[in-house]
């Protein structure tokens, strides 16, 4: 992921997802969860922007580190003074001393941000290598069908709600790379203030995802349509992997 990403968002990014259903991810996971009778104690929140599922894991009685590449998401993040502990990490470089964690977790597409594969491979190993034997990785990603289909062109001009946005997207189905031109406009200081962002996403297919964990040392266990517990579709916008690290 390009760190240039999520910097000055990030100071309105939890007004910006007021309206993001994170009770019901968790809700998800903890599903996933009972389906494996897999109960954690100590949880790695990979990509974990302003930490808001780090938070809710944690007021559950998970033991929570959350890592992400934007210094900028996770100062918002330490900000909110939990029990939680943030670290600035790139997921391709993933060093936290030795530490292992029962279950490990990347939500909101946070993946795709990481468009080259040899990256992305490296990361999912490294994430391998924080975890215990036996222990879980839970992650979701579009797919290729949401970002083909432009799911990512959203507005919200509303005079009464700020931030306000405009996001077009372009698709490149050569790389499967699409490209997202956001527009926001914010209250500063009294006054109204615009600024622009730009963030790239890859699609990776489930089969180059399912070879990354194989050669990661983890099973795949199950490949899930988002927030259902049934496979995937052609139409799919957004898939859950559940993968276990392989015991030694």
């Amino acid at each position: 992921m390009d760190n240039s990403q999520f910097k000055r968002i990030a100071t309105y990014y939890d007004d910006l997802m007021a309206s993001v259903p994170y009770q019901l991810w968790v809700k998800y996971i903890e599903g996933i969860l009972a389906r494996l009778n897999y109960r954690p104690k100590t949880i790695l929140d990979v990509a974990c922007g302003t930490g808001n599922v780090s938070e809710l894991l944690s007021n559950k009685g998970f033991e929570v580190v959350g890592v992400d590449i934007s210094a900028d998401m996770i100062e918002i993040a330490q900000a909110k003074h939990s029990k939680v502990e943030y670290q600035v990490q790139d997921v391709a470089e993933l060093d936290l001393g030795g530490r292992k964690f029962d279950l490990a977790i990347s939500l909101f597409d946070s993946l795709n941000y990481i468009t080259d594969p040899a990256r992305l491979a490296e990361g999912i190993r490294r994430v391998g290598e924080h975890l215990v034997d036996g222990g879980v990785f839970i992650f979701d990603v579009n797919t290729e069908y949401a970002l083909a289909h432009h799911f990512f062109d959203q507005a919200n001009i509303s005079p009464n709600h700020y931030p306000k946005y405009i996001w077009n997207s372009v698709y490149d189905h050569e790389t499967r790379i699409c490209t997202v031109n956001m527009t926001f406009e914010v209250v500063e200081n009294g006054e109204s203030v615009q600024f622009k962002e730009v963030h790239i996403q890859r699609a990776h297919s489930l089969e180059e995802l399912t070879t990354m964990l194989i050669n990661a040392g983890f099973d795949v266990v199950d490949i899930f349509h988002a927030y259902k517990f049934r496979k995937p579709t052609r139409r799919s916008d957004r898939v859950y992997f559940v993968a276990r690290k392989v015991k030694k």
